[in-house]
């Protein structure tokens, strides 16, 4: 059975092809139309999934939706009349990050069925299954989860009016425990702020985390302010600070606010300290609130087990203090926290839940994306008048160019999934070069100075280099781990400035090439650690051996590797 779960128009749009309930092929429609974070209905990415398979529209059993658009008119109608007469703002706000009204969004979500008899021109009867967009999220990560039974911890901007949702999941069943309901969320906090610091709200969170590591405690006890915990772990956004609720993008904080903390950074203003204090601030608070919501579910449902998903679980501090300041044993995090996460959770769900289907199927494989053979690669590289040879040693052949202080454009079998670069579409370089941090953030990905890099180890040292909480390992780059006293002076250019790092272990089984790479690096130069960054500057992660070459002659880069062949500059 093929199912086909998808997200649109509300930003990240996506489709993923799930066979008998596993997640086969899943694509980012920015991957292929190549605007970052688009909205647009996935036609490129649907195609892309049939195409995985060779199947038509026809072979598809079900078309899945992480969004039930109904609910959402009768709740955002709730919610205008609530907040009468300053919500009448939010008729004429763009809203979920896309440039469409909320209206019109929702006309489009309706009208999805439509949209794919018109692209595939189909006789077909097209009946879109519309699922709960929280439940959706739940889906994504209970039912791929190692657990016959967990908690679930979901939080995100919103759904249709769910903010947050506490759950627990029990064979195929998710009965949810607390719902928490916009205008109190958690996404909405932490974009009101990144919107407050010059960034793009919805978008630009992870700038904000980054930040947070060159900041003070000087504005915590006032950020507490912001959020209302009670003694049972429920929270409340004080409303007084903010008017997204009233305002949408148009207006997100209020004048108390800025009465109390300054002006809002204008986007070409350089930064000063109160920028990175505010967003220490920020990052201290929305840990405290996750750390109260997970002991809040343990308490409810005794469980060992937490799985945690939604687009603000792809805060990797936040989670690291999740696991570390509460009494779950056993944790698993969908790496697709995203919104194209909820779309495999609508798939799930169905599949799972709604026909009650036989769980078999766990997820660890995050390359779930489209490969080029290397006839493929070859004809572009010929396409491009490039010079190149082809390696009959790849990794050790690699491994020295990298020990030398090459930045490598590393491109290899199947594109990733979700957000991170874990080792096909990579950027890599030596972690030991103190100017290698500098040199790739001024040079190659030309962004902002305190935004930090990553470290790939091979799982086997993994503790020997990083201090993780409860020694968990991190595959998927969604934990930030300490980085050992003694490896501090080794490892420079990964070692942010409050000492952490965003850890991916790369496990032997899940991707022998990117670990064989690793591990002939540590041959030679002793550390089992790469840098490793998305292979893009400033637009979505390359998908296409053509994207690979363009954003390499663009930058500069010292090297570039596209399946076994090597393309050096000079």
């Amino acid at each position: 059975m093929y199912i086909l779960g998808i997200t649109s128009y509300s930003h990240d749009s996506s489709c993923c092809l799930i066979e008998d309930g596993r997640v086969i092929f899943q694509i980012d429609e920015e991957r292929l139309n190549r605007v970052k974070h688009t909205s647009a209905f996935p036609i490129n990415s649907i195609k892309e999934c049939l195409k995985f398979k060779n199947l038509s529209i026809e072979d598809i059993k079900k078309i899945t939706f992480f969004w039930q658009p109904n609910k959402e008119i009768f709740f955002s109608m709730s919610h205008i009349f609530k907040y009468l007469p300053a919500s009448i703002n939010l008729f004429f706000s763009k809203s979920g990050g896309s440039k469409t009204s909320a209206i019109r969004r929702i006309f489009l979500k309706k009208r999805i069925a439509n949209e794919i008899k018109k692209n595939f021109k189909t006789k077909k009867k097209i009946n879109i299954q519309y699922i709960d967009h929280h439940l959706c999220h739940a889906s994504s990560v209970y039912f791929v989860s190692p657990f016959k039974e967990s908690a679930i911890l979901t939080m995100d901007g919103r759904g249709e009016s769910t903010s947050t949702m506490l759950s627990h999941g029990i064979n195929n069943n998710i009965k949810i425990i607390k719902e928490y309901k916009v205008p109190n969320s958690v996404g909405h906090l932490y974009a009101s702020i990144t919107d407050y610091l010059g960034f793009k709200a919805f978008f630009d969170e992870w700038k904000v985390m980054g930040m947070s590591a060159y900041g003070t405690d000087k504005y915590v006890k006032q950020f507490d302010k912001l959020v209302i915990i009670n003694s049972n772990n429920d929270y409340l956004l004080n409303l007084n600070y903010f008017r997204f609720h009233t305002h949408g993008d148009q207006k997100w904080l209020s004048k108390k606010f800025y009465n109390e903390f300054g002006p809002r950074k204008k986007y070409n203003e350089k930064f000063d300290q109160r920028h990175f204090d505010i967003a220490f601030a920020l990052q201290k608070l929305v840990e405290k609130l996750g750390i109260s919501l997970a002991n809040k579910i343990f308490d409810i449902t005794k469980s060992e087990n937490l799985c945690m998903t939604g687009g603000v679980m792809l805060n990797c501090l936040m989670n690291s203090e999740i696991i570390k300041h509460t009494k779950f044993k056993h944790f698993f995090i969908q790496p697709i926290a995203n919104d194209p996460g909820a779309g495999i959770g609508s798939a799930l769900y169905y599949y799972y839940k709604l026909l009650n289907k036989r769980r078999n199927y766990k997820f660890h494989d995050i390359y779930l994306g489209t490969s080029y053979s290397n006839d493929d690669v070859e004809k572009c590289l010929k396409k491009n008048n490039l010079s190149y040879e082809k390696s009959i040693n790849l990794e050790k052949n690699v491994a020295e160019i990298l020990s030398q202080g090459n930045i490598v454009g590393w491109f290899q079998g199947r594109m990733e999934s979700g957000p991170r670069s874990l080792g096909n579409r990579s950027i890599l370089a030596n972690p030991s070069d103190p100017n290698m941090k500098d040199k790739l953030n001024s040079k190659i990905k030309k962004r902002e100075f305190f935004r930090p890099f990553a470290p790939a180890i091979i799982l086997e040292d993994l503790h020997n280099y990083f201090i993780l909480p409860k020694n968990i390992n991190s595959p998927h780059m969604i934990l930030a781990g300490k980085v050992k006293e003694s490896k501090k002076k080794l490892l420079p250019a990964i070692t942010h400035a409050d000492n952490t790092a965003r850890v991916q272990s790369v496990n032997k089984k899940d991707n022998v090439l990117f670990w064989n790479l690793i591990n002939e690096f540590k041959k030679i130069t002793g550390i089992p650690v790469l840098l490793n960054t998305s292979f893009n500057e400033n637009e979505p992660i390359v998908n296409s051996p053509q994207e690979a070459i363009n954003c390499f002659l663009r930058n500069k880069m010292d090297v570039l590797v596209i399946g076994n062949f090597i393309i050096k500059t000079k």
